[in-house]
């Protein structure tokens, strides 16, 4: 029994005052692919980080257009800068390691406005029905902003603790890079595979030349007040006592490859504390339509009203597997060819082995099933994800290896310790069709230093 049931306690804190503001880009409202957009976080202030919400209406255009699963993945890179001097440096594929994650931890975003699944013909935002190549768009009128991005990776999403006293430190900017049309997908039209024949949603266009626009883009973030000097008193006796006062966070880089059996990588920083890897087939770049998540709503069936006539092919679709719908798959799910991680074998054996330094990870080489519970064990196990094995090894094809304690805590450094022998690494694997992209993903916990004057210093 928790001591705390038998307590009678509160805890005051007195004099706050919590608002919320709204800030607009340092460059311009609307932004398309590639492009960056730049806001600047209040200073002089206590700032929740945990309540920064992105928000913005997107359109395509092209044929058959669609926004991609969880609007976050039009973000390509996340960088956080005191001052003009990079403290996050984000990375490459922000948007592939979102992804990877919610394979194995489960989503984090929220569902109303993230866009959570790939449309077809009948948009939930809105409600609004596309018919033959009608891209997917939203009305940007009134200042209306149909989406938004809760939830961050890196410092905005794990710095510790979530609430900042920006008045520490120099002016803060958050800089979103978005990420190139080919997480878009494009298509030949909108009907159910079996249904529409040259117009399905999951044929190929003559042309694919989807696009997409943000608008009214803006960041709201809370902000919270303290009346009391108290705190303000307690920081500065840390500061002058050790010197600064220390910030951990997590951060990434990246590493991509075509992979021809083994790919090497390489790290430096004080606390290495994932390894994560997913593989995508060639041609994932390529913008295209959209694939059918295996054992969902393939094929389209025909209606009769009798006389053995045919009338228009309906939606009646029936999944890959059994037709009661296992795994909750009697209904229809879509993935972009870019977010699609899958497992392209030459048909032999099949086995993937961690090489950091002289050390191997695990001390053998690892079969599919192996990997995937090796991985399990690397994450949070409070996520218990739905899908077959079928699902992952088609669709959702992501492995992670942890290098530090269990739990996760970004206040405890545990994991590897690389500034001194600059780990070099490399995955192992055989039974991979060669050629295959690779990208992996270097987890670490970084920590940031404020001292007096605003001064500020990172450790990698």
């Amino acid at each position: 029994m928790n001591s705390g049931m038998l307590s009678y306690y509160m805890e005051r804190v007195q004099s706050v005052s919590v608002n919320v503001f709204r800030l607009s880009p340092q460059n311009s409202t609307t932004a398309t692919a590639n492009q960056q957009i730049r806001f600047n976080l209040p200073s002089n202030a206590l700032l929740n980080t945990r309540s920064l919400m992105l928000m913005f209406n997107a359109t395509t255009a092209g044929n058959a257009a669609r926004l991609p699963a969880n609007i976050a993945s039009l973000i390509d890179r996340v960088e956080v800068l005191a001052g003009g001097v990079q403290i996050s440096q984000g990375h490459n594929l922000y948007n592939v390691l979102l992804k990877a994650k919610e394979v194995l931890e489960g989503p984090k975003c929220d569902a109303t406005l993230s866009h959570p699944e790939i449309v077809r013909t009948v948009t939930y935002v809105d409600k609004q029905r596309y018919t033959g190549v009608v891209p997917e768009t939203y009305s940007s009128a009134n200042g209306e902003t149909q989406f938004g991005v809760a939830s961050f990776d890196g410092f905005l999403g794990t710095v510790e603790p979530g609430i900042v006293d920006t008045s520490l430190m120099p002016d803060l900017t958050v800089v979103f890079t978005l990420a190139g049309n080919e997480v878009l997908s494009s298509s030949a039209g909108v009907d159910l595979k079996g249904t529409g024949g040259s117009n399905d949603f999951t044929a190929a266009p003559g042309t694919a030349d989807a696009t997409f626009t943000l608008s009214n883009i803006r960041l709201n973030c809370e902000v919270i007040g303290l009346a009391s000097q108290v705190y303000d008193a307690v920081l500065a006796k840390r500061i002058q006592d050790v010197g600064w006062l220390e910030l951990p966070f997590r951060q990434a880089q990246s590493f991509i490859d075509s992979h021809t059996g083994s790919t090497k990588f390489s790290v430096s920083c004080q606390s290495l504390d994932k390894i994560w890897a997913v593989y995508r087939a060639a041609g994932y770049e390529t913008q295209g339509p959209p694939l059918v998540v295996d054992g969902y709503k393939v094929a389209g069936a025909f209606a009769s009203s009798g006389s053995g006539t045919f009338e228009t092919p309906t939606d009646v679709g029936k999944p890959e597997y059994d037709v009661g719908g296992i795994l909750d798959t009697n209904s229809e799910k879509y993935i972009g060819k870019y977010f699609n991680f899958s497992r392209p074998t030459t048909g032999g054996t099949v086995s993937f082995q961690l090489q950091l330094n002289g050390s191997f990870f695990p001390q053998f080489q690892a079969n599919t099933e192996e990997m995937y519970a090796i991985s399990m064990n690397s994450v949070d196990r409070s996520y218990n994800p739905k899908m077959s094995l079928n699902q992952y090894i088609t669709n959702h094809f992501v492995q992670c290896w942890r290098t530090s304690l269990p739990g996760g805590s970004t206040r405890v450094l545990s994991g590897l310790d690389t500034r001194g022998i600059n780990l070099a690494g490399s995955l192992n694997t055989t039974g991979i069709t060669s050629g295959t992209n690779l990208v992996i993903f270097a987890e670490m916990t970084s920590s940031l230093r404020l001292g007096q004057n605003r001064s500020c210093e990172i450790i990698n």
